[in-house]
Formats: C-alpha cells, structure tokens, sequence
C-alpha cells in the first residue's frame, strides 16, 4: 500500500494495471496492488470473519445517512469516513452467536457517537401516529440548553428508518418521530441521542429498546 500526498494522481479514483486508487478524507490518496485470488479453501475463521463483514454491511447499509450524521465528528480523529469509523468502534461486538448462526446485536451498536452528554430519565412510547419520546430537561454540565434531541427508529425487516436530526430542545422534555408510511406489524430498533444546534457535537446514542409498530 502507498500513500500518495501530491502529483498527478492525487485525488484518483478506480483500478488501473492493477492498482486501485482510492481518495481519503484527510487529502491524500491511498493506492493498492491488486491481491491475486488465493486458490487455498478458507479456514473457519476466515469463513466467520466473511460471513460476520457481510451480515453487518447488510444490516447497517440502509443506514448509511445516519452513520455519516452520527459520525461526522467522531471520524475526524481517526481521519477516516464515518462508515468506516463506525465499522471500526462497533462492528466486533455487536455481533454475536456462534458461526454460522450469527446476528447482529442492535442494543450493542452505537448509531451516535460523541462527546457531548446526554439526557437522564429517558422512555419511548408508541402513539397513535409514531413514538412518543420524554427525558429529563435538566441542562446538564457541559450541556447546552439549545442542545436538540435526535430519534431514530429502525425497522431492519423493511430495510428503513424513521429520524430526526434536529429535533425538539433539550430543555423541551419531550418530542414526537412521526412513523406514517410504515406498515403495521413489524419491530423497531429505537434509538436517542443529543446534538449541537450547528450539528459540531454529538452525544453517544442510548439504546431504548425494540418496539412494535
């Protein structure tokens, strides 16, 4: 692998004569040789480590939007993307079972991550038309009262979410996610955190549990 930091082909992108040229976050541009295919059977483990990359990037790619949201701050210090910062912190253990009967463990996945802190005494109820959410709208220190809430909920058998970046206020208590356009019967992965009104800070998200809509 080579790092290239300026020239020509700074800022290329694709395979040519068998290098790949991939553009990164920080300027430089990342280049690869081409691995030839290996013609030996995969091990377990490397057929566990296939099959856990691709359970993941399945569960987690109709959230692509979020994890770029939820982790334009945190990739920053690693001068990666979001989705690959995300991949990084959480993909290891949010996946549990024994191979080949492994699954994606959504209460151990962070959607949101940051430093930014976030709310006591939180609960999530399901409404008539969505998911009714309550917290504590005490300011707590290194808080903000412009501080807005974020809700997500995540129906992973329809592929979709419902979210809101920029909610209602810290200092409100309360918000309300509209689900319209989400069929009755099936089971949301519900999620809350809290962010800066210019979207700079973020709080980790807290897991609410599994809802059914």
């Amino acid at each position: 692998m080579g790092i290239i930091k300026s020239g020509p082909l700074l800022g290329m992108s694709g395979t040519v004569d068998g290098l790949t040229y991939s553009p990164q976050p920080n300027g430089t541009t990342i280049v690869k040789r081409k691995n030839k295919a290996s013609t030996l059977p995969l091990t377990e483990a490397q057929e566990s480590v296939k099959a856990d990359t691709t359970i993941f990037n399945d569960a987690m790619k109709p959230l692509l939007d979020v994890i770029n949201f939820g982790y334009q701050s945190e990739a920053k210090k690693y001068k990666i993307s979001p989705w690959n910062t995300m991949v990084k912190l959480v993909r290891k253990n949010s996946i549990q079972g024994e191979y080949p009967n492994r699954y994606v463990d959504y209460s151990r996945i962070l959607m949101f991550k940051g430093d930014l802190p976030s709310a006591r005494e939180i609960s999530v109820s399901v409404a008539e038309t969505g998911l009714d959410f309550q917290w504590n709208n005490n300011v707590p220190e290194q808080g903000h009262y412009s501080d807005h809430v974020i809700m997500l909920a995540y129906f992973p058998s329809l592929s979709e979410a419902r979210y809101i970046f920029s909610g209602a206020l810290r200092t409100a208590g309360k918000d309300h996610l509209p689900l319209q356009g989400i069929y009755n019967g099936h089971t949301a992965h519900v999620y809350i955190a809290f962010g800066t009104g210019d979207h700079k800070g973020i709080s980790d998200s807290i897991y609410l549990g599994q809802f059914n809509w």
